[in-house]
């Protein structure tokens, strides 16, 4: 029978949880900006092989297309904009989840911390 050993959670390492929350939120920005971008050269790829000009179409809807589909210096600037708000946003979540780290600590303090229990997994393998 597998004994079971008993551990109390007292507290979280906020730096360590900081460091992990803002690799996955930039992990999950990367990947955001891989899809979007892909989504959107499709989209383009689509509507052009159709006779479709994506600039017409949008101020058609009122939107206007903000210079955004032609090569110029403002494109730069709005992709330099997206990006940094990108990582901005990415260090932002990063915060809020250490702060949300930070009162799961205080909590354990007060209840006296959570009691995890392991099973000791038993070695079935032969070692010769």
């Amino acid at each position: 029978m597998a004994s079971i050993n008993k551990k109390v959670l007292r507290s979280i390492s906020e730096l360590s949880s900081f460091k992990f929350l803002l690799i996955f939120y930039l992990v999950f920005f990367i990947i955001w900006v891989i899809v979007i971008g892909i989504i959107y050269l499709i989209a383009w790829l689509g509507l052009s092989s159709a006779g479709i000009n994506i600039g017409d179409l949008l101020q058609g809807y009122g939107i206007g297309n903000f210079g955004l589909l032609k090569l110029e210096e403002g494109n730069i600037l709005y992709l330099i904009i997206a990006v940094i708000g990108g990582l901005v946003a990415s260090v932002f979540y990063a915060a809020i989840g250490t702060l949300m780290v930070w009162i799961v600590n205080v909590i354990l303090r007060i209840s006296g911390g959570i009691e995890l229990r392991f099973i000791e997994k038993k070695d079935t393998a032969k070692t010769e």
